[in-house]
């Protein structure tokens, strides 16, 4: 948000083309070059917009897009030097798949699976954004759409990344994890907008978002396993009964309801 200029690409470590939406206060599109750490030249495709929400401002981003493959990124995050060259590899290995999802260390210990392997629903569960990276055409052509009623920015939580990958599964793309190291989120990260503790709007967000790629039945019994799972994470904010009432609470609307609590 409120970038002034494109200076965020190379200090990201960024080695390829690369789409910069960022959310202010005018709207402008733009395109210019810069010069990478190993000395090579790519364009940025600078999108300056008054839209706000993180799903929206990805979409826009696929819309300018024109790779073959794109790789999703944040403003905290930096690239390994070889990010480029993994991922290309990634897709020769594995040329049957539309997505594949990487490893980001994301600071807080976060561990993930030694060895390749096909991704279905529960993986998918547990995948978050920055670790994605698709062929832009296969997911363009299913019609598959950041949901720009979640994730940061909406006032609805997080999950956006969980019903993407949902959507590639029941479209039937194929997803693959690839156990390869590709970034590293900055230590220094800015207050999560869309996270302000375990809150009962933060289970009654997780009920909403659920339903929304589960459905009813199933979001449900997910938060019973949530509340269970989960206690020692959310200890001392809030009971387990209170937590999985207030996440049931959130499966039971299909609207976001203004009064959310």
């Amino acid at each position: 948000m409120n970038q002034a200029d494109t200076s965020l690409v190379t200090s990201s470590n960024v080695t390829t083309d690369v789409v910069l939406v960022n959310q202010c206060g005018h709207n402008q599109l733009t395109t210019d070059h810069f010069t990478s750490a190993q000395g090579q030249n790519h364009r940025v495709v600078f999108v300056c917009t008054t839209e706000r929400g993180l799903s929206r401002s990805r979409n826009m981003a696929i819309r300018h897009a024109t790779a073959d493959v794109c790789m999703i990124a944040d403003d905290d995050e930096h690239f390994s030097d070889t990010f480029a060259r993994d991922i290309a590899r990634a897709y020769s290995d594995y040329p049957e798949a539309d997505v594949i999802v990487f490893q980001v260390d994301d600071g807080f210990g976060r561990s993930f699976p030694d060895r390749a392997q096909r991704v279905g629903y529960m993986q998918a569960l547990k995948t978050y954004s920055l670790q994605i990276s698709f062929r832009r055409e296969r997911v363009v052509e299913k019609g598959i759409w950041f949901d720009e009623q979640m994730g940061s920015g909406t006032g609805h939580g997080a999950g956006e990344e969980n019903k993407f990958l949902f959507d590639c599964l029941r479209s039937g793309l194929r997803i693959q994890y690839v156990p390869v190291l590709i970034a590293a989120t900055n230590s220094q990260t800015p207050s999560s907008q869309w996270f302000s503790g375990y809150t009962d709007r933060f289970f009654f967000n997780r009920g909403w978002a659920t339903r929304r790629y589960l459905g009813t039945p199933l979001a449900m019994a997910y938060a019973v396993y949530y509340a269970y799972a989960k206690r020692k994470m959310y200890k001392g904010h809030i009971s387990p009964l209170r937590a999985l009432w207030h996440t049931w609470r959130g499966t039971m609307h299909v609207r976001y309801p203004e009064n959310a609590g």
